[in-house]
């Protein structure tokens, strides 16, 4: 049986969902509708205000976390309203049903989904305010609509003009019209490069990141947690804590002991002192060698469900000329924001406000729901902007600590992790293992593919916090408790989660006999989203393989691909402009006495498409990237520079996973615990980076994940071509 299903259909079947589209075209006298009501404004819908005295206030419902989803979504409403997006006073959107992301009902950023969602809506929100205004002011002037020209921020007639401030008290009254969006000929602003909107403020300084958005009064909070992820307190005492300088109250909470001091170094510092007993989690038990362990024979002893079945694999590797066989292996990682977890909250008996750097504002609006003990109506959640987020921020805990905090302390506080309690309390990229095989024909070409893997299931933990969302309000928190509990039955019993296969199941080769199976195995360790999520790790077991069927059958492995790509065009033309753009089969020399060698991946992810070309050398036994290029297929681009930066961050994020990344476990603790042993790439290690896009007028698809997961594949092919040698384990290392 094939029990496959989309988490994004899923959670709508559960009622997961919010109002479809997220967007509602204004209505005549509908500003009292609007989450941003006022009397003086017009609230056009709950994303669009303008005022009598001429401002356009942009309410963004998608949070800012480096990816420029301010400028992007700003530069859609400025687009069709005809303004420059400059003008556009840009405020966080705040917690509404208005706001939730349409592919997965509730109000998060993720998904590389902000503009692909957000391109027809956005824009007919704003074509639609412009049709009002061009209608109020023919109103004013008594003429016709079509003889009212909307230029520059104004409305126009012969040699008057009124400003849309002027016309607001008119145009909120009127009826909606049916509009036309602009057709790409026509676009002034997308497109085009242009000036992030928050590159001013980050420049000055002005920036206020969740660690600058404390209120005034709020003391600092250091919590000690379990070593081991899950670990409860069973005991614990001060041994002087309180007679350190500058502490307020010490205070335990479910997952261990706060410290409250005026300031977090004082906090910190104080922390140290503590005793405490844990109540360790099974997941004690656990090591590296055992996890692996674990996982062969999760792969051996279970079929798995099945997330792909074409043809007759078994029936064609009986007949094929020759069998390829590998196993292919990637570790836990962890996201390593710039910014650690942290959140303010102040809490008194009827209210609660939060103050975060989350992708999910309305998940940590449910975690302070819980932890609080108050009504959904009683708490306030104020978005960020985010120094990383990287899926990190998907997940709720450190609002959810930060509200038992100061429950518990009746204080105002603002909880801060180090660097060390980030890295050690992560929810990790899942650890993964595949089992892959292929075959050829006489004639060289692949026959069948089967693939099994084996890793933890990310949905469940997903599952526990977003379910809390949609679920009605009435309903006593411990229901809401269990229901949120079902997601491993749901996800490991029941139905396949998709994020564990996604980049093989719905790989794009065309393989007539191919089969995608997969074995959920959970050790314990917590996973959540990570950039690009499953394709990070699919992605390189496929690309891997793939170079190893091209070797095997003695062709090219451009040209092998190509073969196996000939009916999809946007993948041709991908993997064509990376091969002719980086010189493939003509590595360049450079200044150095050692030769480079290229390797080439190509994925599709987030409806994106994108190939990339590894340029690297061998010196003493390590790995220098010299050059990437990469192509990518986005649809229309809003803004190309935006585009550029995402797939060179996205690419500088891969190398990370590639060469570096790992997270070890001893005795259930991760062993990792600052940037001298995970280290992430450094400026000085990045590589030329040449990023082409292919023009189109298609709609938007993802540019924020899809780099990531042809990185690794790439370089590990380029290894293979300079030394023989197949590298099938992240991070890539010769000594291994």
């Amino acid at each position: 049986m094939n029990t496959t299903t989309s988490r994004r259909n899923f959670l709508k079947a559960a009622g997961l969902t919010g109002t479809g589209l997220a967007f509602s075209l204004p209505l005549s006298g509908c500003a009292s509708n609007s989450p941003h009501h006022s009397h003086n404004s017009w609230h056009a819908n709950a994303w669009l205000e303008l005022t009598p005295d001429n401002r356009i206030l942009f309410y963004l419902h998608r949070t800012e976390m480096g990816q420029g989803t301010m400028t992007g979504l700003t530069t859609l409403i400025a687009e069709e309203l005809e303004v420059e997006a400059h003008h556009i006073e840009v405020k966080t959107s705040g917690v509404h049903t208005d706001y939730v992301n349409p592919l997965y009902g509730i109000q998060i950023t993720g998904g590389s989904s902000s503009t692909a969602t957000n391109w027809i809506p956005l824009r007919t929100v704003a074509a639609t305010a412009r049709e009002m205004l061009r209608k109020a002011a023919a109103k004013r002037w008594n003429v016709k609509p079509e003889a009212v020209l909307i230029r520059s921020g104004k409305a126009h007639y012969q040699k008057y003009s009124f400003t849309y401030g002027e016309l607001v008290d008119i145009a909120k009254d009127l009826s909606v019209p049916s509009v036309t969006l602009k057709t790409p000929d026509q676009f002034q602003k997308i497109g085009k490069p242009s000036i992030r909107l928050d590159t001013p403020m980050k420049t000055k300084g002005t920036a206020r990141f969740g660690i600058d958005s404390a209120p005034k009064g709020c003391l600092k909070a250091s919590v000690v947690r379990c070593p081991v992820i899950g670990g409860t307190v069973k005991s614990w005492d001060a041994n002087g804590a309180f007679d350190m300088p500058g502490v307020k109250k010490i205070v335990a909470i479910p997952n261990g002991v706060a410290v409250i001091a005026i300031s977090w170094w004082q906090a910190k510092e104080a922390a140290k002192k503590l005793t405490i007993e844990w109540d360790k989690p099974k997941f004690s038990k656990f090591s590296d060698a055992s996890i692996l362990e674990g996982y062969r024979n999760a792969l051996k002893n279970n079929s798995g469900k099945t997330a792909r079945d074409d043809g007759n694999t078994d029936s064609a590797f009986e007949a094929a000329q020759q069998v390829i066989e590998a196993e292919y292996r990637v570790p836990y990682l962890a996201h390593a924001t710039m910014e650690p977890m942290n959140c303010s909250v102040v809490l008194n008996s009827d209210h609660c406000e939060v103050w975060a750097p989350t992708q999910g504002p309305d998940i940590a609006a449910a975690a302070a729901e819980h932890a609080s003990g108050l009504r959904r109506s009683q708490i306030t959640i104020n978005t960020t902007l985010i120094g990383g987020g990287f899926g990190r921020r998907l997940n709720q805990d450190f609002v959810e600590e930060a509200v038992h905090i100061a429950k518990e302390s009746g204080l105002p506080i603002q909880l801060i992790w180090s660097r060390e309690d980030d890295i050690k309390n992560d929810f990790y990229r899942p650890a993964a293992v595949a089992q892959l095989k292929g075959s050829l024909n006489a004639q060289g070409q692949v026959d069948a593919l089967y693939y099994k893997s084996a890793s933890p299931n990310i949905m469940p933990y997903t599952f526990k916090e977003a379910s809390a969302v949609v679920l009605p309000a009435w309903l006593p928190d411990g229901m809401v408790k269990a229901v949120g509990s079902l997601g491993p039955t749901v996800y490991g019993d029941l139905l396949l989660d998709e994020t564990s296969v996604e980049g093989a199941s719905d790989s794009l080769y065309e393989i007539e006999n191919f089969a995608v199976r997969h074995v959920q195995y959970d050790p314990g360790l917590r996973v959540g989203f990570w950039r690009s999520v499953g394709h990070s790790y699919n992605g390189f077991f496929i690309e891997s393989f793939i170079d190893e069927l091209a070797h095997a059958s003695t062709r090219d492995a451009y040209q092998f691909r190509l073969e196996l790509l000939k009916n999809n065009a946007k993948m041709t033309q991908v993997l064509s402009t990376v091969a002719d753009k980086g010189h493939w089969g003509k590595p360049s020399q450079g200044n150095t006495p050692n030769p480079r060698f290229q390797g080439i991946a190509v994925h599709h992810s987030f409806k994106s498409y994108v190939a990339l070309l590894a340029e690297i050398s061998i010196h003493n036994n390590s790995v220098k990237v010299h050059k990437i290029t990469c192509a990518v297929h986005c649809g229309q681009t809003i803004n190309p520079d935006i585009v550029k930066a995402q797939m060179s961050g996205g690419i500088i994020f891969g190398l990370t996973q590639a060469l570096k990344g790992k997270i070890s476990i001893k005795d259930g603790e991760v062993q990792e615990t600052n940037f001298h042993n995970y280290e992430l790439l450094r400026m000085n290690e990045v590589p030329e980076i040449e990023v082409h896009i292919i023009p189109s007028s298609d709609a938007p698809t993802g540019v924020g994940e899809p780099a990531v997961p042809v990185v690794a594949p790439a370089i590990a092919n380029a290894i293979f071509a300079a030394t023989g040698k197949r590298l099938r384990s992240l991070p890539l290392t010769l000594n291994s």
